[in-house]
Parts: structure tokens; sequence; C-alpha cells
């Protein structure tokens, strides 16, 4: 029996150490699997991305009313700018439908001074211009894009892109020799319109636009005025 004693001792000598290496073993890998899930959260904070999960501004079954300014800038002779207002209504997040008017101020270019000035050639301005005075239209517009971007690191900026088309009439001063104060005329025209919405909040908006408008010239051909516009908006109801 006493032969068997250093036996036992080193087989429960063994067990015990057997055990303590498998206890050493798990609180090693418990403390890795904490300092992972430690790193996994601190890293995660740092790369964290924000994304689109929800609109900030439901526009849905609202009105939006626009001030906007405007330059018209493609003319030789004249340079528009267009002070006006815009009446939305969105009978869905993705479509709406909008009342537009406005009235076009006129500043002329330097070609146009000089061409009625006594060294330039003489030319009246009544005999080679026809001039816009207002308009009027109405369009559907579609917002297919929304999104945000981020500004300088801290602000995310919500916006959206649309897009449409519509019809109306260019009001318009036609000149003749004969008719030095020009006479007035009616325009049946069409457009097409790219813009963004940038949202300040759940009541205001700033609007940036690029409309293209289509009308008859007075002298045949089709006149295409480029429209660069700048609005706030205030969303209502």
């Amino acid at each position: 029996m006493n032969k068997l004693l250093p036996f036992v001792a080193l087989g429960a000598f063994s067990w015990t150490g057997t055990t303590f290496a498998q206890d050493a073993d798990a609180s090693a890998a418990s403390a890795e699997k904490q300092l992972e899930d430690e790193l996994d959260l601190f890293w995660g904070h740092r790369r964290e991305v924000k994304v689109v999960q929800k609109r900030s501004v439901e526009k849905d079954g609202r009105l939006e009313l626009t001030v906007f300014g405007s330059v018209i800038p493609n003319d030789d002779f004249i340079i528009y700018t267009p002070l006006g207002g815009r009446v939305g209504y969105h009978f869905s997040e993705a479509f709406a439908v909008e009342l537009s008017g406005a009235y076009a101020l006129d500043f002329q270019t330097d070609l146009a001074e000089f061409l009625e000035s006594e060294t330039g050639v003489g030319v009246n301005r009544a005999t080679i211009l026809e001039t816009i005075d207002w308009y009027a239209n109405a369009s559907l517009l579609w917002s297919p894009f929304y999104g945000k971007i981020n500004f300088l690191g801290h602000k995310l900026a919500h916006f959206e892109t649309y897009l449409g088309l519509g019809f109306g009439i260019f009001h318009t001063t036609e000149s003749e020799p004969t008719e030095p104060e020009g006479n007035p005329a009616f325009k049946p025209c069409g457009n097409t319109v790219l813009g963004f919405r940038w949202f300040i909040n759940d009541l205001i908006n700033i609007r940036t636009e690029y409309r293209h408008f289509f009308f008859q010239k007075f002298e045949g051909g089709v006149s295409m005025p480029v429209e660069l516009s700048l609005g706030v908006s205030f969303m209502v109801l």
C-alpha cells in the first residue's frame, strides 16, 4: 500500500495541474474575447457611418410656399433677374404639382450698351430685341433621390434631388421698326426642371434649381432661356 502512495500523489498532482491549466486557458480565452469585444465597440464607434434610415421631413399631403430670385444669363443683349414665387402640393413623398410665376427685371449687357452707344453702330434696342416681361407655368415634379451629406465632418445635411416637366406662358414685348414701344405678346412655353432641396428643418428648406424654357421666337425659331434660381421654401399644413 505504501508503494502505491507515490503513484496516487503523482496522479492527483497531474489532474490538479491539468485542471489549473484548463482554468488558465479558459480565463485567457475569456479575457481575449472581452478585449476583442471592447475593441469592436471602440472601432465601431470611431468608424460609425450614418446611413439614411428615414426622411427628416415628410412632405406627403403638405403645401410648399417658395420665394425665389433667379438669373437668365443666356441672352446676348439682356441679363434677366426674375423675382417670384411658387406654390406646390405634395400628393406623395415622390410627386408634387407646382405653380410658378415671376416678374423679370432686365439689365443690358456690355454688348447692348456698345451697340447703342455713339461709338458703336448706333442700333436701337427696340429694333433688335424681344424682351421677357413675366412668365407663369405649372410643373409636375418627381423626387427620386433622397440622401444625406456630411458637412465638415460634424453636421449631416438632408437633401433630395427632383426632376420636372411643365408648361405655361411667357409674356414678352416684340419689337418692330414701326412700333418703337414694342407689342405685347403671349407665348405658350414648356419647361424642364432639375433641382435640389436642402432641408434646414421640418418647416424650411433651401432650393437650388436649373430650369430650361422653350417658346417660339418673334422672328421664327425657338427661344431657349435658361434660368438658375435660389429660393427659400416653407412647408405648411
